[in-house]
């Protein structure tokens, strides 16, 4: 092999390494998610409580986060591979649906999402899921926080984060 080949051969590696590494963060994070599969229980810092429960659906290829804050008050969130990127698509109780999109894990190994894009923001006075990070303790804990902006702050591109939910399982 000559040294151009070698070298031709040693670049096109290392892209196909970065290539498998951002590949591998989005499906390393949608596998990880996969695990909350069951029934949580959350308790916000006032001491009000929530359920949510985590299922997988279409051949296993989305999981399906459902919110219920009480019998008549619920919301869903929907997270899916597209092809390098794993979508957040919240269906938000104030009619709206953000779609955020996976940026990183952090050294905390928390999970970050960002907002991409949205339908039914056109409410200056609404407002809607800007970001969320979550973080999975153990198969009996994870926690998250969201954060929310006014519809009017599209461009926004740093928020401050919401308050930070601990949940424990409640079942399988």
């Amino acid at each position: 092999m000559s040294r151009a080949d070698l070298t031709f051969a040693l670049i096109l590696g290392l892209c196909s390494i970065t290539s498998a590494r951002a590949d591998s963060l989005a499906q390393q994070a949608f596998n990880e998610l996969a695990t909350l599969v069951g029934e949580w229980e959350g308790r916000y810092s006032n001491g009000r409580s929530h359920q949510v429960s985590f299922a997988l659906t279409a051949n296993d290829s989305v999981i399906v986060e459902t919110w219920s804050m009480s019998p008549t008050r619920r919301s869903l969130t929907l997270y899916a591979l597209d092809g390098e990127r794993l979508i957040a698509t919240h269906y938000c109780p104030q009619g709206n649906q953000p779609r955020l999109v996976l940026t990183e894990q952090d050294a905390n190994h928390d999970y970050h999402f960002a907002f991409l894009d949205g339908t039914n923001l056109q409410d200056p006075q609404g407002s809607h899921q800007h970001a969320l990070q979550i973080h999975i303790d153990s198969a009996q804990a994870f926690s998250r926080s969201e954060s929310y902006v006014s519809n009017a702050q599209l461009e926004l591109r740093e928020v401050e984060a919401g308050e930070r939910v601990s949940y424990r399982r409640i079942s399988r």
